[in-house]
């Protein structure tokens, strides 16, 4: 072979190396950038749907947060939300699309004031009694803590409760620092402040936890149907983010297993968004020399309580009159 052939062969060698360099540098750019495109995506359309959950949280419902513990947080369109921001961040506009992205979104998980709200795909019975997948609310999941005397408590963002007292063979309702002025109620947690708020927090982030990974995982059992092939699990979240959730209304989602538009592989994330909503100053009411009257906790008077009211009105509504912090008997 002539010393030119070989040339012209090492020029062909040493240009295809450049060029598949060069492909694989740009392929590597793209993918940071599209990585980073994705990351951003996801954490405005996470950010996106906490501010519509704001928006639909009732005010001055109930005594501990602007939000209310009687589910009147309504997360769909917190969801609607994420789903349209998360389609329209990744250039998607039509409808069927946004449908097949919607899938690799395994659960949208809301942190209410005293439960889990979790939507998930599930196979339904449509009117004409055909089984369909669908995206559905599960019922609230509430963080109920059993303890060894059979008492059971479930526990709220804040210190109120809902209390089965195995003694009394009741349920109760009320606020941890209230119950505990009742002698007949005995139940251990709720006289020992710091362990009830080490309890309620841990049972919290379990709750949570287990319920996340168990209809994550779960949702495998419909990949084949939904035309996705990845294998979907809850992701390694630390701990420190888990604590950070147990005081504030807050949204968890999750979107795994989309392909990259070019090259291999996947993108797997998950955002939260929490919002320490407003905290309302409860309405305390008392009898006082055989007048009924009501003012706000923050006014720091030292009257036996003898109710507790959200707002003004429920207040007078029941027979009470206001009474300014400015008086003093």
């Amino acid at each position: 072979m002539k010393i030119t052939n070989f040339a012209i062969f090492y020029i062909l060698i040493v240009i295809s190396l450049l060029v598949f360099t060069q492909w694989k540098s740009e392929d590597s750019n793209t993918f940071i950038n599209l990585n980073h495109q994705y990351d951003t995506a996801m954490t405005v359309a996470t950010q996106d749907a906490m501010d519509q959950l704001r928006t639909n949280v009732i005010p001055t419902k109930e005594a501990g947060y602007s939000s209310s513990k009687f589910n009147r947080v309504n997360p769909e369109p917190a969801l609607q939300t994420f789903l349209h921001s998360l389609s329209i961040n990744f250039g998607v506009e039509d409808d069927v699309t946004q449908d097949l992205m919607s899938r690799y979104v395994p659960a949208f998980a809301v942190m209410d004031y005293d439960g889990a709200l979790l939507s998930v795909y599930q196979e339904i019975h449509n009117s004409n009694g055909e089984k369909e997948l669908k995206r559905v609310w599960l019922p609230k999941i509430p963080f109920t803590y059993h303890d060894t005397e059979g008492n059971i408590i479930s526990f709220t963002l804040e210190e109120d409760v809902t209390v089965y007292d195995a003694a009394l063979d009741e349920w109760i309702n009320g606020n941890r620092k209230e119950l505990v002025k009742d002698p007949q109620i005995t139940i251990p947690l709720l006289h020992d402040e710091d362990e009830f708020h080490r309890i309620r927090k841990n049972t919290i982030v379990n709750v949570f936890q287990d319920e996340l990974a168990y209809y994550i995982n779960e949702h495998n059992v419909y990949t084949k149907q939904l035309g996705v092939t990845y294998k979907f699990t809850l992701p390694l979240i630390e701990q420190e983010d888990w604590y950070n959730t147990v005081d504030d209304i807050s949204i968890f989602t999750f979107f795994q297993g989309y392909p990259y538009q070019r090259g291999q592989g996947t993108f797997n994330e998950f955002a939260l968004a929490g919002g320490r909503l407003e905290k309302v100053d409860p309405i305390h009411a008392t009898t006082v020399n055989g007048e009924k009257l009501y003012f706000r906790e923050s006014c720091g008077f030292s009257y036996t309580v003898d109710e507790i009211y959200s707002t003004k009105k429920e207040a007078a509504k029941a027979g009470y009159v206001e009474k300014s912090c400015l008086n003093e008997f």
